[in-house]
């Protein structure tokens, strides 16, 4: 694209004429004209509209080359047609035209109802032959229920590329919100593509007030989808329900609030350590589903299995396909295809058989012939009540 194809009519020529006349041979001071309804546009080559301004009332000083506006709104167009629309509450027109600052606070509106996107600032420096915006004074960019804010923004207009710096965040409003801090990021607004440098340091603040801290090198999502893929490693940890999750790359949907991955992970939560080959946690239901091979180590216990299901919301826990259930005492060993159980409120599971067969295989040593710590039904002899606190991590 030219860089100036058609220039604009300079003001002051505009205002000669029209017939004004100079002052006095040696003014003490001169006096900027003021007239309504600037208006200012450029074209392409083709007659394309680039861009144009307006303004109700303007103060022009001729030998600065310099207007100042009021209530200045423009519109900003993309091969001929309307993209953005601008409002502020006050601009400063340089050069008629070559450099528009705009003052007070100042929206950039997206106009393509498919792909709306909102953008504030109070202070934006535009140089529009050179498609490009400086923004230094709280820059904001709001698309769907995600905000991103930045100490310092540049909006690439010929390219649709919001570059963020200056310790960026990335923000989810709510009764539970999130929050992203991140290096440096680039947003493209129409196909809410964003990919962020880290490190990625996130925070959520649950309705009890509890909060949940995740850590992760860098980032790329899309703020329409509202999905972000953490790269790997990821650190969850909820220190409030001694909640720790270790993971690789994993999926964030925050609209449907489930975090999820198909690589291995490993994790604790009060005394249980649990790993597997991927997770699905589902912070809607409050349930959490352990695949691709499930392992369970408590106090004195150990469980393997295809998958593992907690639901917390009622507290009950099941342990599907090839199931085997270790107890260190008298070294009993329980097989089944299924196993169901309650989970305490220490986070302990305590698993029994659903009524189906079980095989139970116990080993008593010659110093010590007890009972076993488990009956027929694969129960476990660990007294414990059913949980009513909250899963370990929610979104």
């Amino acid at each position: 694209m030219p860089r100036r194809a058609h220039r604009v009519l300079p003001l002051a020529t505009a205002l000669l004429l029209l017939g004004c006349r100079p002052g006095p041979e040696e003014p003490e001071a001169a006096q900027p004209f003021v007239f309504r309804d600037l208006n200012l546009q450029q074209r392409d080559r083709q007659g394309h509209l680039l861009w144009q301004i307006q303004s109700p009332e303007t103060r022009y000083d001729i030998s600065r080359r310099l207007a100042q506006s009021r209530q200045l709104r423009g519109v900003i167009y993309r091969q001929g047609k309307p993209l953005y629309r601008l409002t502020a509450s006050n601009a400063v027109v340089i050069n008629d035209g070559e450099i528009v600052q705009l003052e007070g606070p100042t929206r950039v509106q997206r106009l393509d109802p498919q792909r709306p996107a909102l953008l504030t600032a109070q202070r934006v420096r535009w140089y529009p032959s050179q498609q490009r915006m400086e923004i230094d004074r709280d820059p904001r960019a709001v698309q769907g229920e995600l905000e991103l804010s930045a100490g310092l923004a540049r909006f690439l207009l010929d390219q649709d590329r919001l570059e963020l710096r200056q310790q960026p965040l990335l923000r989810r409003g709510g009764s539970e919100p999130v929050r992203l801090a991140l290096g440096q990021v680039d947003w493209w607004p129409a196909s809410g593509q964003l990919i962020a440098r880290g490190p990625v340091q996130g925070e959520r603040t649950l309705s009890d007030g509890a909060r949940q801290r995740l850590t992760a090198p860098a980032l790329r999502g899309n703020t329409r989808s509202q999905l972000i893929d953490l790269q790997a490693p990821v650190h969850l940890e909820d220190p409030s329900r001694q909640a720790v999750l270790e993971a690789q790359a994993t999926r964030l949907d925050l609209q449907r609030r489930t975090a999820s991955s198909d690589l291995p992970f490993s994790g604790r939560y009060g005394r249980s350590d649990l790993a597997g080959g991927g997770f699905r946690l589902d912070g809607a239901s409050s349930t959490v589903l352990v695949l691709n091979g499930c392992q369970l180590r408590q106090p004195g216990e150990q469980l393997s299995a295809n998958r593992c299901f907690w639901d917390w919301r009622n507290g009950q826990a099941a342990a599907s396909g090839a199931v085997v259930l270790r107890r260190k005492a008298q070294q009993l060993e329980t097989r089944a295809e299924r196993l169901e159980g309650r989970i305490a409120r220490d986070g302990f599971a305590i698993f029994s058989t659903p009524g189906g067969q079980v095989r139970s295989q116990l080993r008593l040593s010659p110093e010590a012939r007890r009972p076993a710590s488990a009956d027929r039904s694969g129960r476990s002899a660990r007294p414990g009540s059913a949980a009513d606190r909250p899963p370990p991590f929610q979104l």
